[in-house]
């Protein structure tokens, strides 16, 4: 049986979607893999965990993102890592040069020298990989983040009485204050999933926008206000991916996103795409989906039809397909 290490970074009681993720790629694997896991520790510097991760490597290791440093530590060996986001990196340059090119040495130049294959989850992170890295375009291999099965769809018989709108995140990047601009004086309400801002909240507030926030929230949980929401939006600024369209729309809710990146990318002509930056656009997509059932009806069935390509059970194939490629 192939045997495949997986590196962690630091087990967090929020921020656990890297680990949701290859949990779920791990069961489906169970009978052809075994797979052993590193988690970092927390209370250990960079240079510590990388001395560590040395000593649990294997023949064929898989580092799942956000502790790409630990590549370091495994020279010798087989090795693959998987990039969700380079979003910072476009952050960094605009911030400072210097701490771009120190993040960038760092963080990537130094330990691609000790990988593999990278897989990335769209095209999108990989031109911007190729563009940033100039690394080369056949170690590259595109594997999509999956849906969980959790997200199972659930009938929406009708619009709530006062339509309500999902928000997944609340990074700046993830543009709140645009969807709260679009919503003022329309009466919908927000459910928000994160930690807005002390200015965000007082602006939902002074515009009387109706909405309640959680956070910490499980799996079940999350699927429950999936189940609760007559619309997703996701018109982020930048996303590596962009999971909370797949998941509303195995759910099957209709998504609003961004019309370029990975967000376009991923959605497709199965979700409203607008510019993220005119709240105008963004509030026509909501008034038009919750008061246009034939249009609200065609956007759910385009969804479900788009997850077909993120089943969980085809990318565990996806990556299974990798490591016996890298066992030979």
């Amino acid at each position: 049986m192939l045997s495949v290490t997986y590196f962690y970074r630091e087990p967090r009681k929020t921020g656990v979607s890297i680990e949701g993720i290859f949990r779920l790629v791990r069961e489906c694997l169970k009978n052809d893999v075994e797979i052993k896991e590193f988690y970092c520790d927390a209370r250990l510097s960079r240079l510590q965990n990388t001395l560590q991760a040395g000593k649990y490597a294997g023949a064929i290791n898989h580092i799942t993102g956000d502790v790409n440093f630990l590549a370091l530590g495994l020279k010798g060996k087989k090795n693959i890592l998987t990039i969700h986001d380079l979003g910072h990196c476009d952050t960094l340059k605009k911030r400072s040069w210097l701490q771009f090119l120190v993040y960038k040495l760092f963080w990537f130049q130094l330990p691609l020298r000790y990988i593999d294959t990278v897989t990335v989850v769209s095209q999108f992170t990989k031109s911007k990989l190729i563009g940033y890295f100039r690394f080369p375009e056949q170690k590259i291999r595109v594997i999509p983040d999956p849906v969980k099965p959790i997200f199972e769809y659930n009938r929406k018989e009708s619009i709530n009485s006062r339509p309500g709108i999902l928000m997944m995140g609340t990074g700046k990047h993830k543009n709140l204050n645009n969807l709260i601009e679009a919503v003022k004086g329309t009466g919908f309400h927000l459910d928000i999933i994160g930690w807005p801002t002390q200015d965000d909240l007082d602006k939902l507030d002074s515009y009387g926008v109706s909405h309640k926030v959680y956070n910490n929230l499980t799996d079940e949980e999350v699927y429950k206000r999936y189940v609760a929401c007559d619309v997703l939006y996701n018109a982020s600024f930048y996303e590596g991916f962009g999971m909370p369209v797949i998941e509303a729309q195995s759910v099957g809710r209709p998504v609003i996103t961004s019309d370029f990146g990975a967000m376009k990318e991923v959605a497709g002509d199965s979700a409203v795409l607008v510019d993220p930056y005119k709240p105008q656009q963004i509030r026509d997509a909501i008034v038009q989906l919750v008061t246009d059932k034939a249009f609200y009806d065609k956007m759910v069935s385009l969804g479900r039809e788009n997850t077909r390509a993120y089943n969980y059970e085809l990318i565990a194939q996806q990556y299974l397909d990798l490591y016996r490629e890298m066992a030979l």
